[in-house]
């Protein structure tokens, strides 16, 4: 026993290194290995340009990223969808974007504490014309067509009186009927739209007045065609058919597959057309392939501004408003340490700044 003590006595003296060495820990300074981080390429919030990523979550994540004394290894995805996917599968640690914090998406995956609001709206074309069927829907809906269509009505019985009147006292008028009320709708509509007419009148005083009412009638005819067509297209010249998300019913919405306006118009039961990227859909629209696109009001404002020569514009309000934030998966031990940095970044001015790089005074 005495032995053993001598031999350990003297292996700390001859080697005093030896007994740390036994009972040291991995220095916690070492690096830590790169967060995954999930993106999907969304302007602008994720920008894809020659120096790498940027934008407005992009830039945020950044700012977190430092603070959390991470580096970060980045994996692009094809759509929201596949993005969400993947932190839920836990192949990425956290998934940036213009991401939507909604109820479906948290039966997969958790959500950081949102920094930024916002919600859908209506894109169009900024040159509104007046479409034939525009019109139409136009004077139907203001109760022009229920008048006009007396006076069709009138014009086609004037038009056989005539014909009844011409066989009766001219021998010379054609025999069959079906001339007959050709050459008479002809005359009946000659003095309605001008005011003449080669016919030389039926016969008798009472012929004159009856010609003379008659294009009275024609001329207020033609006076209420002309200006309830005027009035109907002027207004939809000022406020367009589509003026909101109620409008959107029976036209052609362009939609990007996997966002929350996709989900929207699917609910709503639109007709929609599916396009790649906002890029595409604008295309789309500005030829008038389509006659409207539903999508994050941020992200139509940015475009919109930032493409000042492309004749669109938003209209109505914002609606089925929501929040943005960072996907994590369930679970995850970063989401702590990401909502302070977050709270951080507010109380420091540093957010604030950011939106207003990127959005301005759009909110």
């Amino acid at each position: 026993m005495n032995l053993v003590l001598i031999a350990s006595l003297l292996a700390a003296l001859l080697f005093p290194a030896a007994a740390p060495c036994a009972v040291t820990t991995p220095s916690s300074t070492q690096p830590q290995t790169p967060l995954r981080v999930g993106i999907y390429v969304y302007e602008p919030f994720i920008l894809k340009t020659s120096q790498g990523y940027e934008g407005f979550s992009m830039d945020l994540w950044k700012e977190i990223a430092s603070e959390l004394g991470r580096g970060s290894d980045f994996t692009s995805f094809d759509s929201i969808p596949d993005l969400l996917q993947a932190v839920s599968a836990g192949k990425v640690d956290v998934g940036i974007s213009g991401i939507f914090v909604t109820e479906d998406r948290l039966k997969l995956v958790e959500f950081s504490q949102p920094f930024l609001q916002g919600g859908l709206q209506v894109m169009v074309h900024e040159k509104r014309g007046s479409s034939f069927m525009k019109i139409w829907n136009g004077l139907r809906e203001s109760g022009h067509l229920q008048i006009l269509g007396l006076g069709i009505a009138v014009i086609l019985a004037a038009t056989l009186i005539v014909t009844i009147a011409e066989r009766r006292w001219n021998a010379e008028f054609h025999p069959d009927w079906a001339n007959g009320l050709a050459e008479s709708f002809y005359h009946v509509m000659s003095i309605v739209m001008t005011g003449k007419s080669s016919h030389k009148g039926l016969p008798g005083p009472w012929g004159r007045v009856l010609a003379a009412v008659w294009i009275a009638f024609g001329v207020g005819v033609v006076a209420y065609i002309t200006s309830s067509v005027t009035s109907i297209m002027t207004v939809n010249s000022l406020e367009g058919i589509i003026k909101g998300p109620r409008d959107l019913p029976g036209h052609k919405v362009g939609i990007i597959p996997g966002t929350v306006g996709a989900q929207y118009c699917h609910n709503q039961a639109l007709d929609t057309t599916p396009f790649n990227s906002l890029p595409e859909a604008v295309t789309a629209l500005v030829a008038k392939r389509i006659d409207a696109i539903v999508l994050d009001a941020m992200t139509l404002q940015w475009y919109d501004n930032s493409h000042l020569e492309l004749p669109i514009t938003e209209v109505g309000p914002i609606f089925d408003k929501k929040s943005y934030a960072y996907a994590l998966p369930m679970g995850s031990p970063l989401r702590q340490a990401i909502n302070k940095s977050l709270l951080k970044q507010n109380e420091s001015g540093f957010l604030e700044t950011l939106r207003k790089q990127y959005f301005g005074d759009i909110q």
